[in-house]
């Protein structure tokens, strides 16, 4: 199933649609303030603080606290970011896609971004969290809004700071919860045998 997700993705990503997604950026890079770029940049940098931290800080309680529980949703969404990004970087390493500003002059590179385009590896690790915080952690609706406008913005951050295309957001999405799925699955068949 991955695999075919992915290859359309990737087909889209080599045909007309292409073109478009570089128009959309780069008119949305025209509209943009310094400010707003800043806000953009302020939200792609901060990540890994929000989706490493909070799941670090609970693994922590879940030790400190000898629970299992808390150690164990702590665990799987870590876990689940590793395994997203590691299945990104097996996947950009074979679609060697180019950033949009590599491609497009009209486009502007305003944050860093790490080898090939396809998939974004920000959007798989925000995917992964968001989706960890809402199902696992806390499961509460004011969490779901939140995790969802947070994840959102990153993945809207990473387009118009012109360092992923469209179809580069939409693979990373499915690959963090890919990730996500496979961990919480692993770690509920263990659960289950444990007891």
């Amino acid at each position: 199933m991955l695999v075919v997700i992915l290859a359309g993705l990737g087909l889209l990503r080599n045909s007309a649609f292409k073109v478009t997604e570089q128009d959309i950026i780069a008119n949305l890079q025209s509209r943009q303030s310094p400010a707003s770029v800043r806000f953009f940049q302020v939200v792609s940098d901060s990540i890994s603080f929000i989706s490493l931290g909070i799941p670090a800080v609970f693994l922590a309680i879940g030790l400190a606290k000898k629970s299992k529980d808390l150690r164990n949703k702590g665990l799987v969404i870590l876990l689940s970011i590793g395994l997203a990004g590691l299945i990104g970087a097996v996947i950009k390493r074979t679609f060697k896609e180019p950033r949009p500003y590599e491609v497009d002059t009209r486009i502007t590179q305003w944050s860093v971004g790490g080898s090939n385009s396809f998939p974004s590896g920000h959007t798989a690790e925000v995917s992964a969290a968001a989706l960890g915080f809402s199902l696992i952690l806390f499961r509460t609706p004011l969490i779901i809004v939140l995790s969802v406008i947070w994840a959102m913005t990153m993945m809207f951050s990473r387009i118009v700071l012109g360092v992923h295309n469209f179809t580069d957001i939409a693979a990373g999405f499915v690959v963090g919860c890919i990730g996500l799925l496979i961990m919480h699955n692993i770690f509920e068949r263990f659960s289950r045998k444990s007891t």
